[in-house]
């Protein structure tokens, strides 16, 4: 076994574990999804769609994890941190925006509005309050029960898409509204005040020696690129193994 400390300065193997299990996850339920999309592949359904759910949980829980593990640590050396986390907030958000604008080219309901980055970059904004609360906020819950209880059942245009409050019959390929994922980033960050207070990890883990847990760990310390790179790798591979796919241009 390696130890924890021999594992990158400042980072947990854990955490970067979680978040590479949930970012390659995340890579296959896309992939599930193109094939549904742009090949009228329609098996498992049921299956899919928990597991789109699962892999949706880990990442943006882990998300509100890394966040209280980021936050204790520079609120240490800044009390008032707030210009690094509107940096964060405006490169997450940016990226997102630019998704916006490659994905409303495409045709039919491809445009992503409120997809994960665009959640990831104002959840950064929205923890900042919640987090003096520590192992006390109990916020997530009102969120998550808000959003499933009241949001989802109301209609109306796409400005309040960040909301939860979608037009009838939306459909986006991502959509990661505040209510109820911001329930689900605050319950992050709680299992963070408890396991990692102050931003520093209760007990010694060590970094097992398995090929497949470093590589999953390495996915998990490159999230972000990931995630940009792997749809128009997976729709490439799509194209080269099946030929022109209907809808996008050759």
């Amino acid at each position: 076994m390696l130890g924890a400390e021999v594992y990158l300065k400042g980072r947990y193997w854990e955490v970067d574990l979680l978040r590479g299990i949930g970012i390659t996850m995340m890579v296959v339920s896309n992939f599930v999804t193109d094939l549904w999309l742009f090949l009228n592949y329609s098996g498992h359904r049921t299956f899919w769609f928990s597991f789109a759910v699962a892999t949706a949980s880990i990442f943006v829980f882990t998300s509100g994890l890394s966040f209280w593990i980021s936050y204790s640590r520079t609120v240490k050396r800044n009390p008032q941190p707030y210009r690094k986390y509107f940096r964060r907030f405006l490169k997450l958000f940016g990226l997102g925006m630019l998704i916006t604008l490659v994905t409303s080219l495409l045709p039919g309901e491809m445009t992503i509005h409120f997809g994960i980055l665009h959640f990831l970059g104002v959840a950064t904004l929205l923890a900042v309050p919640f987090y003096r609360f520590s192992r006390k906020n109990v916020f997530w819950a009102f969120f998550f029960l808000f959003g499933h209880l009241l949001v989802s059942n109301l209609h109306d245009g796409l400005w309040l898409l960040p909301l939860g409050i979608t037009p009838e019959n939306y459909f986006a390929p991502d959509y990661f509204p505040i209510f109820p994922w911001f329930g689900v980033y605050l319950l992050g960050m709680t299992a963070g005040s408890v396991f990692y207070p102050g931003g520093t990890r209760k007990m010694h883990l060590s970094l097992p020696q398995s090929p497949a847990i470093h590589f999953i760990t390495f996915a998990g310390r490159h999230t972000l690129v990931i995630y940009l790179l792997h749809q128009p790798v997976l729709v490439g591979l799509l194209r080269l193994i099946h030929g022109p796919i209907p809808g996008l241009p050759i």
